[in-house]
Protein backbone atom coordinates (compact mmCIF):
# COMPACT_ATOMS: atom_id res chain seq x y z
CA UNK A 1 0.00 0.00 0.00
CA UNK A 2 1.32 3.07 -1.08
CA UNK A 3 1.08 6.49 0.96
CA UNK A 4 1.50 10.03 -0.06
CA UNK A 5 1.62 13.11 1.44
CA UNK A 6 -1.46 15.59 1.04
CA UNK A 7 -0.97 17.52 -2.15
CA UNK A 8 -2.63 20.59 -0.19
CA UNK A 9 -0.32 20.30 2.03
CA UNK A 10 2.56 19.50 0.35
CA UNK A 11 1.05 22.67 -1.68
CA UNK A 12 1.04 25.14 1.78
CA UNK A 13 4.10 24.32 2.40
CA UNK A 14 5.89 25.49 -0.58
CA UNK A 15 3.56 28.69 -0.50
CA UNK A 16 4.85 29.50 2.67
CA UNK A 17 8.68 28.90 1.41
CA UNK A 18 7.95 31.17 -1.80
CA UNK A 19 6.37 34.05 0.83
CA UNK A 20 9.22 33.42 2.71
CA UNK A 21 11.58 34.15 -0.11
CA UNK A 22 9.89 37.25 -1.32
CA UNK A 23 9.47 38.93 2.04
CA UNK A 24 13.44 38.05 2.23
CA UNK A 25 13.79 39.82 -1.49
CA UNK A 26 12.11 42.58 -0.96
CA UNK A 27 14.07 43.08 2.61
CA UNK A 28 17.31 42.70 0.72
CA UNK A 29 15.80 45.55 -1.59
CA UNK A 30 14.84 47.93 1.42
CA UNK A 31 17.61 46.96 3.88
CA UNK A 32 15.20 46.42 6.79
CA UNK A 33 16.46 44.04 9.55
CA UNK A 34 12.48 43.19 10.24
CA UNK A 35 12.04 41.73 6.89
CA UNK A 36 15.09 39.72 6.94
CA UNK A 37 13.64 37.79 10.32
CA UNK A 38 10.13 37.90 8.58
CA UNK A 39 11.48 35.88 5.70
CA UNK A 40 14.48 33.99 6.84
CA UNK A 41 11.62 32.29 10.27
CA UNK A 42 8.89 31.70 6.68
CA UNK A 43 11.38 29.98 4.76
CA UNK A 44 12.48 27.76 7.60
CA UNK A 45 9.04 27.23 9.01
CA UNK A 46 7.83 26.14 5.53
CA UNK A 47 11.15 23.87 4.94
CA UNK A 48 10.45 22.14 9.03
CA UNK A 49 6.65 21.84 7.37
CA UNK A 50 7.88 19.97 4.28
CA UNK A 51 10.22 18.31 6.36
CA UNK A 52 7.61 16.82 8.99
CA UNK A 53 5.30 15.82 6.30
CA UNK A 54 7.83 13.35 4.19
CA UNK A 55 8.81 12.11 7.89
CA UNK A 56 5.14 11.16 8.77
CA UNK A 57 4.76 9.61 5.69
CA UNK A 58 7.68 7.59 5.62
CA UNK A 59 6.61 6.53 9.29
CA UNK A 60 3.08 6.18 8.29
CA UNK A 61 4.18 3.65 5.48
CA UNK A 62 6.47 2.06 7.75
CA UNK A 63 3.66 1.05 9.96
CA UNK A 64 1.45 0.03 7.71
CA UNK A 65 4.27 -1.95 5.93
CA UNK A 66 4.39 -4.20 8.95
CA UNK A 67 1.32 -4.57 9.66
CA UNK A 68 0.84 -6.08 6.37
CA UNK A 69 3.70 -8.42 6.99
CA UNK A 70 2.38 -9.67 10.48
CA UNK A 71 -0.84 -10.16 8.79
CA UNK A 72 0.70 -12.09 5.87
CA UNK A 73 2.98 -13.93 8.86
CA UNK A 74 0.39 -14.52 10.66
CA UNK A 75 -2.20 -16.26 8.10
Amino acid sequence: MSVRVSPISRTAAILIIGIGAFVLLSALVTGELAGYIAGTAFVVLGVALYLLLIRFTRGLERQIKEIEDDKKAGT
